[in-house]
């Protein structure tokens, strides 16, 4: 039933969606794409590490395209695993072998967990993924949809929206336009329908895109989504390698499957643009409108770019950075904008409020410390590059890491008073400080514990698996009682000792990920579930004892965002920027409500007791008060 109406709705509406002069110019019986048409080699989810077996079948690949006479190659992302400086230039290298010219792509495994904060794929492709290609009577425009630097669904920014938007405005009417991204334009796009219309209103013809691995044809709001195969395949329980390759002409779309050495497999004809076979096809429903539903909650900023870092609140002034390059600062009773600072990228890392100043980890421009009511720069330290991960003030000290290095640093002047240096890997989540201890995960697979006067390693703690994905590289450790308190993306929870790092216990019982928090009281250590709930376990017992489970009702859920506490309500955020509350005594849900379009980043509890909460579209909310 749901795809009856669906496609009755498509039909009515689709065609109206397309009525706009240009789309309308673009569909026009015109001569472009008649005869040979042109042939894409259209290569997606990769996923190579240097020395692989993805890594050694890349290079036959290549070569067998290099044979096959194609006009263009489009590379739509998840190249790597992990978006290292390595595993990067690793592909750049293998793909400047191909001879027929290249649209590239970034996916979400070079945003999620780049060591560089996305800047070596712009130094590598000159680019940060906004780029476009014309060929044969068609323009490739290519885009991102991140996530950038954090678990979370797909946004495309604003900025990114904007460039795609004017970038297709100014294409020749005798050109047709073909979208790439790596995320499909489903709603694990949070602002999908934003983009879509934008692509309905230029006529786009098609959209290529990757990461669900296995081929098919979607129906994105009523634009055709072909969606390529991966590199690697199981089929059978058996890894076959290939990719898709796909012809234009004729106002039609020519899909194949090529397996590597065997002759390529026909799987649709389409034709360019809407359709009514497009139309039969299930459509993701609308994302739900936002709802306060019974929590106080007022938005107080909507900035233009997207925001990935937490809020900084002192007095009346709150302070955040941007997608921009931005450190703003915000009169949260006037609304107005007071001071804003630009640097070269994006800002990660959370802004902190200390002592009258704002300090703020850039991925260029090193740390520095600003006036909080002028945005003055009272210090700065050149020497603290691409630093993505949060820090946190405590006894007087900074402590907050860049790539392989946990440090102490002087909020008063910015000098480092000690340095520990263990390897590689980011350490992303904000540390934990507490019996004179630094505690802190990093994506290395370890979780470390230093001394917080002299930064000695007194333990570090590995579960045992080498795969860097399932590092503790994205947590906030959680002490109380002698105890420290983690989940990772591995699903397990683990105590472990403070004082020794011996394991305590450690058990898979819920689907848990990164995301904690502890009761005021030090009693109850409470995780998200990836099933949307709250769960509450006795920080004191020596085996695993759930006090109680608060489900929120929004079900799968990989949103980082820590729990916070304010006057025994626990405060938790999903990845489509929803909110819910949990009394902690007993575990009732108190209110959900869906506040924005996008993941949450943090929450902030400010010294008045006022409650803050980021999104990455750009809004920041106050709860209650």
């Amino acid at each position: 039933m749901r795809r009856t109406i669906m496609t009755i709705l498509l039909l009515a509406i689709g065609t109206s969606l397309l009525t706009g002069e240009a789309a309308a110019r673009r569909r026009s019986g015109r001569s472009h794409g008649k005869g040979r048409g042109i042939e894409v080699a259209f290569l997606t989810d990769l996923h190579i590490t240097p020395n692989n077996d993805n890594d050694s079948i890349i290079e036959s690949v290549i070569d067998e395209i290099n044979a096959g006479g194609y006009d263009l190659v489009v590379v739509a992302g998840d190249m790597t695993n992990m978006g290292s400086c390595e595993e990067l230039r690793n592909i750049h290298r293998k793909l400047a072998r191909l001879t027929a010219p290249q649209i590239v792509v970034a996916g979400n495994h070079e945003t999620t967990w780049s060591e560089s904060a996305c800047t070596e794929f712009e130094r590598l492709w000159g680019h940060d993924s906004r780029t476009f290609m014309d060929i044969g009577g068609y323009r490739f425009v290519g885009y991102q949809a991140g996530p950038f630097m954090k678990m979370a669904d797909g946004t495309v920014r604003r900025e990114d929206l904007h460039w795609v938007d004017s970038v297709m405005a100014a294409t020749p009417d005798r050109m047709r336009l073909v979208s790439v991204c790596h995320y499909p334009l489903s709603n694990d796009v949070t602002n999908r329908r934003e983009i879509t219309s934008v692509l309905r209103t230029h006529g786009v013809c098609a959209t290529l895109c990757g990461h669900y691995h296995t081929p098919s044809l979607n129906n994105y709001d009523s634009i055709p989504g072909i969606l390529g195969r991966a590199l690697m395949l199981r089929r059978d329980g058996k890894p076959t390698y290939g990719y898709t390759t796909i012809r234009l002409a004729n106002d039609l779309i020519y899909v194949s499957e090529k397996l590597l050495g065997l002759p390529a497999t026909p799987q649709y004809v389409i034709k360019q643009g809407f359709s009514s076979e497009v139309a039969a096809l299930p459509c993701d429903p609308p994302m739900p409108k936002l709802d306060m539903g019974g929590l106080d909650a007022e938005c107080i900023v909507q900035d233009n770019g997207s925001i990935y870092t937490a809020a900084a609140v002192a007095g009346s002034t709150i302070c955040y950075g941007n997608s921009l390059g931005q450190i703003k600062a915000c009169d949260t009773d006037t609304r107005r904008e007071i001071w804003c600072r630009q640097f070269s990228s994006a800002i990660y890392s959370s802004p902190i409020y200390y002592n009258g100043t704002i300090i703020a980890a850039t991925v260029d421009d090193g740390l520095v410390a600003l006036d909080a009511r002028t945005g003055d720069t009272v210090w700065s330290n050149d020497s603290l590059e691409t630093t993505i991960g949060d820090g946190i003030i405590a006894d007087g000290a900074l402590y907050i890491g860049i790539d392989g290095k946990m440090m102490r640093i002087d909020p008063s002047d910015g000098h480092i008073v000690w340095c520990f240096d263990f390897g590689s890997g980011q350490p992303q989540g904000r540390p934990a400080v507490a019996d004179g201890r630094v505690v802190f995960g990093a994506w290395d697979c370890h979780l470390y514990c230093l001394d917080a006067a002299t930064g000695k390693m007194e333990w570090s703690w590995t579960n045992g698996s080498s795969n860097r994905l399932f590092s503790p590289g994205h947590i906030v450790p959680r002490i109380a009682h002698g105890r420290v308190m983690i989940v990772a993306p591995d699903r397990y929870m683990t105590f472990i000792d403070l004082a020794t790092g011996r394991q305590l216990w450690r058990i898979k019982e819920r689907k848990v990920r990164e995301t904690t928090g502890i009761s005021d009281d030090g009693e109850l250590f409470l995780a998200k579930t990836m099933d949307g709930e709250m769960i509450a376990v006795a920080t004191r017992s020596d085996a695993y004892a759930e006090e109680w489970v608060a489900d929120a009702g929004w079900g799968y859920d990989h949103n980082f965002c820590p729990i916070t506490i304010r006057d025994g309500i626990a405060y938790m955020a999903n990845r489509t920027g929803m909110v819910a509350a949990v009394d902690t005594a007993d575990g009732r849900l108190l209110a959900v409500a869906k506040l924005a379009d996008s993941s949450a980043n943090e929450f902030t509890l400010d010294d008045s007791g006022r409650l803050w909460v980021t999104f990455i579209d750009g809004r920041i909310y106050r709860i209650g008060r």
